[in-house]
């Protein structure tokens, strides 16, 4: 996801580009993919642990997309140098905030950890002001851009987070996964130079193989009995969730650009929101649509230019 949303005049900046029906159906596919990433690992949860279903989304990502840069042609990195800023980012913008995603959704539905990732970008805002001050000046758009999305976040999570024992440590977890995301996307500035298809595949295998020992050590997954259902989640999540959806989005950025890339902003959250109703029997509060409608409202605000 990305943070530079600027909803006036997306649509003629993506006409002058070329953008047409196929590369709009490619954005709602890879935000149905991406929303629909919270539902799968909640099926996966009851039979399989949150580690063992980052180790298997991890790999099988890996995989795919491994696949994909054979017939293309490509190689991976051949140096070991040259294998440092992917395990950096494999590390923060993948094994992490899968983790923390995973675990949180042990403890909240998965339209509520759908709805907090909309957050990401609120927080990508506050770290490239102290990145890089002067690129990213302080206005009084962003201020209340970032208070408005501050405020959905507080709707959302309760007042239970701060009086009770415990209480909002999943939804917590779910906004630790978005910071991870914010500084991911900053730093990804380092392989820019990099083709997108080799800085994919390189990233998730770098998470897989961080992943791989956490996950041996602390759930040993041999010793588990997924389900069929959970199998089959895991097995979407990696392949479609993960490598496919990667493909979608290099596509996406090579075609609009970030202009285009920001759209899902506002589309992931809402295709979580729906997986979790339609497949998983969630109800949503009203305090759920109430923090969704300030939390990309505040995106919104943060980012329009002033005319």
């Amino acid at each position: 996801m990305s943070d530079d949303v600027r909803p006036a005049g997306v649509a003629g900046a993506l006409a002058a580009r070329g953008f047409g029906p196929a590369d709009y159906g490619c954005l709602i596919l890879l935000a149905a993919l991406w929303g629909g990433s919270f539902m799968l690992i909640k099926t996966a949860l009851p039979t399989m642990g949150p580690f063992t279903i980052v180790v298997s989304r991890l790999a099988l990502g890996a995989a795919a997309l491994y696949a994909v840069l054979k017939l293309r042609g490509l190689r991976l990195p051949a140096r070991a140098a040259d294998w440092l800023p992917f395990v950096v980012f494999g590390a923060i913008g993948n094994l992490a905030p899968f983790t923390l995603i995973a675990w949180g959704q042990q403890h909240v539905p998965s339209a509520v950890a759908a709805i907090l990732m909309a957050a990401m970008p609120l927080f990508t805002l506050v770290l490239a002001r102290v990145a890089k001050p002067a690129e990213n000046p302080i206005t009084a758009g962003r201020v209340a851009g970032i208070a408005l999305g501050f405020s959905g976040v507080v709707v959302l999570v309760g007042p239970s987070a701060l009086t009770e024992a415990g209480g909002g440590i999943g939804e917590l977890a779910i906004l630790g996964a978005a910071l991870c995301y914010a500084v991911a996307s900053l730093y990804a500035e380092r392989v820019r130079h990099v083709p997108p298809l080799v800085s994919a595949t390189a990233t998730l295998t770098s998470g897989a193989v961080l992943a791989l020992p956490v996950a041996a050590v602390l759930e040993q997954p041999w010793t588990q009995a997924p389900a069929l259902e959970a199998m089959a989640a895991v097995t979407l999540l990696g392949i479609a969730c993960t490598g496919l959806a990667y493909l979608l989005f290099y596509r996406l950025m090579a075609r609009g650009g970030a202009v285009l890339v920001a759209l899902n902003n506002y589309l992931i959250p809402a295709f979580g929101v729906m997986w979790g109703i339609l497949l998983l029997g969630e109800q949503p509060s009203l305090n759920a649509f109430l923090a969704l409608g300030l939390i990309l409202s505040a995106i919104t605000v943060a980012n329009r230019r002033r005319r």
